[in-house]
């Protein structure tokens, strides 16, 4: 068996086999090698995600930021047109009311105007017959000028219309309702000069103090007025003036003057208006239907 031993050491110093090729040690540094570089890419994969994320994240921040500030922009834009359109229906509103009222004022204007012509008509005429009846008047008192600067007669304006007012004492006696001889002239005169005025109608009253009658066939001063004004619109008719145009009336001593009697003592003739110098009848009354004669 030493010598086996010893035989055995020299075979293998003498013929000592070849070293086989590592190829563990290979496969181990190739398989570490792969893994480092597969530890590296990763490594550099996540450090580009994670600076791609960084950058899709600040960018998504700021397309946020923009969004909410375009947001609220909008918001803003849109409350300053809801603003402006409520402002803007507030103003046509407004706009149309006013317009309301002024066509409400202008009809108004229109009626006044209107209404205002109408008058301004209706004063043109009243001016023209107050006109008229002025020239009336002083035409008169032209013709009668010798009677008015003797007494026996006295023009004037009563009530609106024009008097011929004659003294009692021209006309008659003391309680007597028969004219007498120099009041008939005098009625005479009166009546010729009056019946030129043919469209125009006359009342005849008479006016006594307010004594009492003594010895008289009359009543009262009514009776007595009455029948003065009965016996010179008779004498009126003797002159030419038409019957139609006379309307004889008795007041006594119910329209007195004054206190002095004996100018309430008279005989008065009164130029009555025309219809067209009457004011226009309310339209709620009905003119009453010409009946046949």
């Amino acid at each position: 068996m030493a010598k086996r031993a010893e035989t055995g050491e020299v075979i293998s110093k003498a013929q000592k086999p070849p070293r086989r090729f590592p190829w563990r040690l290979w496969l181990y540094a190739i398989v570490m090698t792969g893994v480092a570089g597969a530890g590296g890419y990763l490594a550099w994969t996540y450090r580009a995600s994670g600076q791609t994320a960084a950058d899709i994240t600040k960018a998504a921040v700021a397309g946020r930021d923009s969004c909410l500030k375009e947001l609220v922009t909008t918001k803003a834009t849109l409350g300053d047109r809801t603003k402006a359109e409520g402002d803007c229906r507030a103003s046509i509103e407004a706009t149309g009311k006013k317009a309301k009222e002024l066509e409400a004022q202008l009809a108004q204007l229109s009626t006044n105007l209107d209404a205002s012509k109408e008058e301004l008509t209706t004063l043109r005429a009243q001016r023209a017959e107050a006109d008229k009846r002025l020239a009336a008047m002083e035409d008169i008192q032209k013709q009668f000028a010798k009677m008015i600067d003797a007494g026996q007669l006295k023009v004037s304006a009563r009530r609106g219309s024009l008097v011929l007012s004659l003294p009692s004492e021209v006309l008659f006696a003391s309680g007597s309702a028969e004219v007498s001889e120099k009041g008939q002239l005098a009625v005479l005169e009166i009546g010729i000069t009056l019946k030129k005025l043919a469209d125009r109608r006359f009342l005849v009253v008479g006016h006594t103090d307010d004594q009492p009658l003594k010895g008289s066939t009359l009543r009262d001063n009514w009776e007595l007025s009455t029948a003065r004004a009965l016996n010179v619109t008779r004498t009126l008719v003797k002159a030419g003036m038409d019957p139609k145009n006379l309307v004889p009336a008795g007041v006594g001593e119910h329209d007195p003057l004054g206190k002095d009697r004996a100018k309430n003592r008279r005989i008065e003739i009164a130029l009555l208006p025309a219809i067209s110098e009457l004011p226009p009848l309310p339209a709620s009354i009905e003119k009453p239907a010409d009946k046949p004669n």
